[in-house]
C-alpha cells in the first residue's frame, strides 16, 4: 500500500477546487463547500468532493495534480482502482 502525503492531498483537492464542474463519474453538480467529515464524525461525507485519481496508484497513476479529477466521495468509493468505470449514474454497473 502507498502511504500518500497529506500536503499532496491537500493541494490535489485544491487542484480539483479549481478545476470545478461535475463530478466527472457520475455527472451530477459537485457542492464544493460541503466539508469532507460529517460534522462531529470522522466519517466521510458521501457528497463530498475529492481528488480522484484517474489511473489509480496501484495501476502506476501518480499521487500528483497531473492524475487528479474531481468527483464524489461516493462515486470515487464505487470506482475503487479501476482505471475504467462506466459512468455510474447512467449504468449502474457500480452499485
Amino acid at each position: 500500500m502507498v502511504r500518500r502525503n497529506t500536503a499532496m492531498q491537500d493541494r490535489m483537492r485544491q487542484h480539483v477546487r479549481r478545476i470545478g464542474g461535475n463530478c466527472r463519474l457520475c455527472g451530477e453538480p459537485l457542492d464544493y463547500d460541503i466539508p469532507y467529515f460529517i460534522p462531529g464524525t470522522r466519517k466521510p461525507n458521501p457528497e463530498a468532493y475529492v481528488a480522484d485519481h484517474i489511473i489509480p496508484i496501484n495501476k502506476g497513476g501518480r499521487h500528483d495534480t497531473s492524475n487528479a479529477q474531481p468527483a464524489h466521495w461516493r462515486c470515487n468509493s464505487k470506482k475503487r482502482a479501476r482505471v475504467d468505470a462506466p459512468i455510474i449514474k447512467r449504468s449502474g454497473a457500480l452499485n
